[in-house]
């Protein structure tokens, strides 16, 4: 049996799988789709908790340990490649260069995370976390979704990401 769906959520998909192996095993009818409906109205409302609880928890007084130029530069990961940090406006933008829509307003959250404000907003904000070396310089930086809910699938998951070299502030206003 295969079903396809053109759908980016799984419930359409769940729903019909749900409904033929009832029926394939006799069982009695189930709305599947409301079923699925409640069940995704549930993560969404402990996702929005989640969400909040992040936001009420921060330390929102403290300050990066750096400039925010210090921030800008070429990053790499093995996998992904270059990403990259520059200053626009007074303020860090941050791209994934292999992903063209994949722009990112940076706003400072806490201590060295910052949160990625994506500019295509059908991509889940993301938190970047940098690590410091002894001397202060930047080590490395993660990402990870602020939703439990995020699409696993983005880009950003699992990246680890070093500098590669620092920006040259005339080429990135």
């Amino acid at each position: 049996m295969v079903i396809l769906t053109n759908a980016e959520q799984g419930e359409a998909f769940d729903s019909i799988l749900f409904h033929i192996l009832d029926s394939y095993l006799g069982l009695a009818p189930t709305d599947w789709v409301a079923a699925q409906k409640a069940a995704a109205e549930q993560q969404e409302k402990e996702a929005a908790e989640v969400v909040k609880k992040q936001e009420t928890s921060r330390a929102a007084d403290s300050q990066p340990s750096l400039a925010l130029e210090k921030y800008v530069g070429i990053y790499s990961d093995p996998w992904y490649g270059p990403v990259t940090i520059r200053m626009e406006g007074g303020r860090l933008v941050f791209t994934l260069d292999h992903t063209p829509k994949a722009t990112a307003d940076l706003q400072h959250w806490q201590y060295d995370t910052f949160k990625a404000h994506w500019r295509d907003r059908t991509i889940e904000d993301a938190f970047l976390t940098f690590t410091l070396k002894p001397d202060g310089a930047i080590d490395h930086f993660t990402m990870v979704a602020v939703s439990p809910l995020a699409d696993f699938s983005f880009d950003y998951h699992d990246l680890y990401l070093t500098p590669v070299k620092a920006a040259v502030a005339g080429k990135n206003k």
